[in-house]
């Protein structure tokens, strides 16, 4: 099919380890696609060239993905997205040179570089994860959250390794230190426990991988920060929507069971004091779900 008009994008920067299905599920979220194009690099049998095509069905939507999507993260690269030149999804070879894309340099230097762990234990696999809360010490509920490693691995991965504890540490016996009625219960510091402490299983903080979804619900999961690029083992989980953090704050999942448990947690919250909770919340186990 020949795209018309400037349906069809550019993206540029990809990681080697993105595939058509990755991309899919980015840029679906902006409108119907009509075709995922990864050109293969002729040196390797498994590889891209670092650069795809995407085409939608409405050109509006195409303008959406590149305004939201330019120089965004994925799996830790900075992507470069633009209208594609009318004809530069065909390929040509010139004996054994490099395939030409349309007289124009396809390789543009990343704006970062790749730090992904090449062993991520998610990568490409649904994922459910669980936190069991605590009201005082009692045991009072699960919640089950859906975690998106299709569109943020890096942050997905980051989350399960601290519900596991795999890396000596991680979120079981923290507390939730801060609860706003009507917003949301901010948790993950299991160091100072008081939203001054807490890292990643990279270091202290890692940068934000993209902005692809939003705080559009009730029970979205978000990356708190302190900043651009200041992720470490602080998440928050919305009690409404919450759309003046998009673009702020990294979602990277939604609690799919549980919501019960959630509002329960809500009513402990104090607006005046959202540190001084009516009852102390704390993460009294936590782990993935087995399916």
């Amino acid at each position: 099919m020949e795209p018309t008009g400037k349906r069809m994008i550019f993206v540029n920067g990809l990681d080697p380890e993105v595939d058509e299905q990755n991309l899919h599920a980015v840029f679906i979220t902006f409108g119907e696609i009509v075709q995922v194009m990864l050109p293969p690099d002729p040196s390797s049998s498994n590889r891209h060239r670092g650069f795809g095509f995407v085409e939608f069905e409405e050109e509006e939507d195409a303008t959406e993905a590149i305004k939201n999507m330019h120089n965004a993260e994925l799996f830790g690269r900075t992507l470069a997205v633009r209208h594609a030149r009318p004809g530069s999804n065909q390929l040509g070879m010139q004996g054994n040179q490099a395939v030409i894309f349309n007289q124009d340099s396809w390789i543009e230097k990343n704006v970062t570089s790749r730090s992904t762990d090449n062993n991520m234990a998610t990568a490409g696999k649904p994922i459910k994860a669980f936190i069991e809360f605590a009201f005082d010490g009692q045991p009072h509920g699960q919640i089950q959250i859906e975690l998106r490693n299709d569109i943020v691995p890096r942050t997905v991965e980051n989350f399960r390794s601290l519900c596991t504890g795999e890396k000596g540490f991680g979120f079981k016996g923290s507390k939730v230190h801060r609860i706003i009625p009507g917003f949301m219960m901010q948790a993950g510091d299991f160091t100072k426990g008081n939203g001054t402490g807490g890292k990643s299983i990279y270091g202290e903080k890692f940068k934000d991988e993209n902005f692809v979804l939003k705080h559009d619900a009730p029970g979205m999961l978000s990356m708190a920060n302190s900043g651009p690029d200041s992720n470490g083992s602080q998440f928050f989980i919305t009690f409404d929507k919450a759309p003046w953090l998009d673009g702020k704050h990294v979602v990277f999942g939604k609690v799919v069971r549980g919501m019960d448990i959630v509002r329960m947690v809500e009513a402990l919250g104090n607006s005046d004091e959202p540190l001084n909770p009516k009852k102390q919340v704390t993460i009294c186990d936590c782990g993935i779900v087995s399916e």
